[in-house]
């Protein structure tokens, strides 16, 4: 089995600000130097933007007729609820286009409309707008379609729907091609070019600037749309969009709403995994509740993970996030067996040294983890990675990139031998012929040789700070915490200390896991270095000082609180 050393880190230690200017503000916020620092060197200017950061608050969100198309878009809706027309909620099988589905459900059905909702069968339908879909709005004699976190590529089946007299209404966040549908009207910030109001939104965070437009329209109280706040936070965190702006806001406030969440399905799902009456992170969404949300659509039909958000009844709630653990566990498994082939391919068929890109594709394996698989080994190998699950006449495709390539844009200059495609910068999708996947490889292997200077391939480590062990209290602590809610853009600040010196013996714990005691100046912290088992052997060498780049937590163990610090990186003094 190939087993590739760590991808080296370039550490990029963030300079010292104007200590006038930190002075300053530091006075004017009341806040220590050290956070205003790392606030200014984040892009922060001045006391407000940072109070504003610090303490954020709803009435910071835009005005959601900022967004294009939101005018058309909820004047179609609200024709429809005048006329007592049949809505289909049309969304996706991922954690955001559930939670985006379940929002808008939920609303209109609040306002009294006549609304279904429909998820594609990922296994039959793929990814998107689809004919069956349509022909089940057609079934339900539903007269409007509201797309959730998709449809901005779907030309043709929003054609396809015109035929059958339904009207789209398409809110989507993902890239728009050159030509729009021609929908009733077509919601999308990325629509309005590179600075666009709401440019960072996930497809829930749409969905909730809809719902605001409709309520801001019909004179109702938008507050009442807070207790779908949970819902925002769920998909944004999933989606791992940048955590700025309208979505740190739309996150803070829903984090605390999943906290005390109405919504019995919810609490459920909470129970089940063992978060009840816990502090709930964006971590704890990403890795613990989004993958059995998101399992079920992994594996075929997502329709129980949007009854699991809307049912009102307990005992179905129950019966549902068990399932979805079940479900979560053997989708593990699955994941573990298609990695494990996938790394046996590279090792017979990549350069891991010279390649700048990688593309699988086999026959065996389940489309639905793919995504999960090609992030884990970009992860590992830091290069743009597609693998394609080939199913006798097709192949599905799931792509993950790194910062220094744009995957959309590879797509597209690869777009006459693909079937379809769509996504972003980081993550897409696309299908297929399997005749045209080596032509694919060769070409997307050639772009990223062309768009891939040496210095992409070096994963870049963004240093907040260098401290002595002796600076880190529990007032710190609570001052890093008011960052939170952590994702991109606003990741845990990360700091440097040098000449650290271990205190007794390092250990490997679980897989290949690191813990350890080290001490600088006066002050000993515990550490835990997750995946760096390897290190443990040198770090015992007596007089072995390193310097160690990390972040800080609190670690609650028996019930005693501790602090401790997470590698990042380590490196030989």
């Amino acid at each position: 089995m190939i087993l590739k050393s760590r991808v080296k880190m370039r550490w990029m230690v963030a300079p010292d600000p104007d200590y006038r200017v930190v002075e300053q503000i530091s006075k004017e916020v009341n806040l220590p130097s050290l956070i205003v620092k790392i606030l200014v060197n984040r892009g922060m200017t001045g006391a407000a933007e940072i109070e504003k950061f610090i303490n954020p608050s709803m009435t910071d969100l835009c005005d959601p007729f900022l967004i294009p198309g939101m005018e058309a878009a909820v004047e179609r809706t609200l024709q429809a609820l005048r006329e007592n027309e049949t809505i289909m909620i049309y969304g996706d099988y991922d954690v955001d286009g559930i939670t985006a589905a379940s929002l808008m459900f939920l609303v209109l059905n609040k306002l009294g409309a006549n609304v279904h909702y429909y998820l594609p069968n990922r296994l039959v339908e793929g990814y998107g707008l689809s004919e069956e879909g349509i022909l089940e709005a057609e079934k339900k004699k539903a007269s409007l379609i509201i797309s959730v976190d998709t449809g901005i590529t779907a030309n043709r089946e929003v054609e396809y729907a015109k035929e059958k007299f339904i009207d789209c209404v398409i809110t989507d966040h993902h890239e728009p091609s050159e030509s729009l549908p021609l929908a009733a009207a077509v919601v999308n910030p990325k629509i309005a070019g590179e600075h666009s109001v709401g440019r960072e939104l996930s497809g829930v965070g749409v969905a909730f600037k809809f719902a605001q437009g409709l309520f801001r329209k019909l004179g109702q109280d938008e507050s009442e749309l807070e207790e779908h706040l949970d819902l925002v936070a769920l998909g944004t965190s999933a989606d791992v969009v940048p955590l700025v702006n309208e979505n740190r806001v739309l996150t803070y406030f829903g984090i605390n709403q999943i906290l005390r969440s109405s919504k019995p399905g919810l609490k459920s799902l909470v129970f089940e995994c063992d978060l009840m009456g816990k502090e709930i992170t964006t971590s704890q969404i990403v890795f613990i509740l989004a993958p059995r949300i998101n399992a079920v659509g992994r594996l075929g039909g997502a329709e129980k993970a949007i009854k699991l958000l809307t049912t009102k009844d307990t005992a179905a709630a129950s019966s549902i996030a068990k399932f979805l653990e079940i479900e979560n566990q053997r989708r593990k498994s699955i994941d573990e067996s298609t990695l494990e082939e996938a790394l046996q391919q590279i090792e017979k068929t990549v350069d891991v040294e010279n390649d700048k890109a990688i593309v699988l594709n086999s026959s065996g394996w389940h489309q639905g983890v793919i995504g999960i698989v090609a992030s884990r080994l970009v992860e590992r190998f830091y290069l743009p990675t597609v693998l394609i699950a080939v199913d006798k006449d097709e192949g599905k495709g799931s792509g993950r990139s790194i910062p220094g390539f744009h995957l959309h844009d590879a797509l597209k200059s690869c777009e006459d031998l693909l079937l379809r495609y769509g996504g972003h910068k980081y993550a897409a999708g696309l299908s297929i012929a399997p005749e045209n996947i080596q032509k694919f490889r060769e070409r997307f292997k050639a772009i990223a040789a062309d768009k891939l200077v040496p210095d992409d391939l070096v994963r870049k480590l963004q240093i907040d700070a260098e401290l002595d062990l002796d600076d880190i209290d529990f007032e710190m602590v609570k001052m890093l915490e008011r960052f939170a809610p952590f994702g991109p853009e606003n990741m845990k600040p990360v700091f440097v200390t040098r000449n650290l010196e271990v205190v007794g013996q390092p250990q490997v714990v679980g897989k290949n896991h690191l813990r350890m005691r080290v001490r600088s100046g006066q002050k000993i912290f515990d550490v835990i270095g997750f995946g760096f088992g390897d290190f443990a052997e040198q770090l015992a060498m007596q007089g072995l000082d390193f310097d160690m780049a990390y972040v800080i937590e609190k670690n609650v163990h028996n019930g005693v609180t501790k602090i401790q610090l997470r590698v990042k990186d380590i490196r030989w003094s």
